[in-house]
């Protein structure tokens, strides 16, 4: 027991806490490159192909979530009423009060009028249940609050579930037979769910279920699962003697996301050729990259850059979408090659990196005049109520 709680206890330093905010920093910076696609339609095909991956950022997110809030719930001493009140305070105000001043910003941005209005998916929104409906998600038109809303609602999903999966999942034996649940969930949720909203087209259907919460629990159980062997010390010799570090497990990385771009986007189980989704194959391969970019760092890879971009993540999130139509707007204003061919990779460089550049500065504001407050009003709110745990 005590070899287990120092191995936990040496997770919890500023390098380890900075690797996984890289992780989110290397997360957002895939999702906001498989956004600037529609921008520069005539991308060459292979940088196209690379940044099409982007759109498993979110599933990188979700990694880096499960193995953060399992570390933050295994370091709490409160009892368990209060852990939970404690952790269900931080998730909300740590999220809400962004994500919906976001609604609100996004309406005016996007000029909606009052026809597009609907109330039930506002509340949707509100209550994080919006990824549960094909209506209240982008798979059919209609009105979005907020871009992307779709991995929060599966985020808060998770969440709701957290506490009795922390409790639950305490050792890597039980993580492991988790994840085989949560495949079995997955399978069970694509072949039940093939049979909802038949007035919708294949296709709609089809994204509808790659995006709902059922489709991304094994996501969260393989989080879990990292976070255990993250917590082995047998594991954690084997990766300190080998010879392999960060920059190497990244060039590997890079070399099987390549080959799953040729694989191509299976949203679901091709029970006729046996193959698996690609979310899944690639949560697989991050997991070996972050449990190396975790345990060796790097000053290459965890660098003060990518961990302050991940650090204001969440606020990145929320704002790129409404950031990449500046940004392509103020390049176009200058450009005055064309966006075709060789030419291409050059513009969709400068708006990937005047995109980055724009939304880490507004992020750094609302984090610090949105979100910052709201992580402060939950720990004012849960400290002095710690009912430490009996021995």
């Amino acid at each position: 027991m005590r070899d287990d709680a120092t191995a936990r206890g040496a997770l919890q330093t500023p390098e380890h806490l900075g690797a996984i905010d890289a992780l989110r920093g290397y997360a957002i910076l895939m999702v906001i490159g498989v956004h600037t696609l529609p921008f520069v339609p005539d991308l060459a095909w292979p940088a196209k192909r690379l940044l099409l991956l982007g759109v498993y950022g979110v599933q990188l997110f979700f990694l880096a979530s499960a193995v953060t809030l399992m570390m933050s719930w295994s370091r709490s001493k409160q009892a368990l009423p209060a852990r939970c009140r404690t952790f269900y305070l931080h998730r909300v105000l740590r999220i809400a009060p962004l994500y919906f001043l976001a609604i609100a910003f996004y309406w005016l941005v996007n000029r909606r009028s009052a026809a597009d209005f609907s109330a039930s998916v506002l509340s949707a929104t509100l209550l994080f249940y919006n990824a549960w409906s094909p209506y209240f998600i982008r798979t059919v038109p209609g009105w979005t609050p907020v871009p992307g809303g779709w991995s929060i609602g599966v985020e808060f999903c998770f969440y709701f579930i957290f506490p009795v999966l922390a409790m639950s999942l305490t050792t890597l034996r039980r993580s492991a037979c988790s994840v085989l649940l949560a495949l079995l969930v997955l399978v069970a949720g694509a072949q039940l769910g093939a049979g909802l909203y038949p007035e919708l087209s294949a296709e709609q259907r089809a994204n509808f279920l790659y995006f709902w919460p059922p489709n991304h629990l094994i996501v969260f159980a393989l989080g879990c699962l990292l976070y255990h062997l993250l917590h082995l010390p047998s594991l954690r010799a084997l990766v300190a003697t080998r010879r392999i570090g960060s920059n190497g497990a990244s060039v590997a990385l890079l070399l099987a996301l390549w080959a799953l771009s040729l694989y191509g986007m299976r949203k679901q189980f091709d029970w006729a050729h046996g193959l698996p989704p690609t979310h899944v194959l690639i949560t697989l391969c991050f997991m070996p990259w972050a449990l190396v970019l975790i345990l060796k760092g790097g000053r290459v890879l965890v660098n003060r850059a990518i961990v302050a971009f991940g650090k204001v993540s969440f606020s990145i999130y929320i704002l790129h979408f409404a950031v990449l139509e500046l940004a392509d707007a103020i390049l176009r204003r200058s450009w005055s090659l064309p966006a075709t061919g060789i030419w291409s990779l050059a513009y969709e460089f400068g708006l990937l990196v005047l995109t980055c550049a724009i939304s880490f500065a507004l992020a750094k504001l609302t984090y610090r005049y949105i979100e910052k407050p709201g992580i402060d009003l939950s720990r004012s709110l849960t400290r002095g109520r710690t009912v430490t745990l009996a021995a």
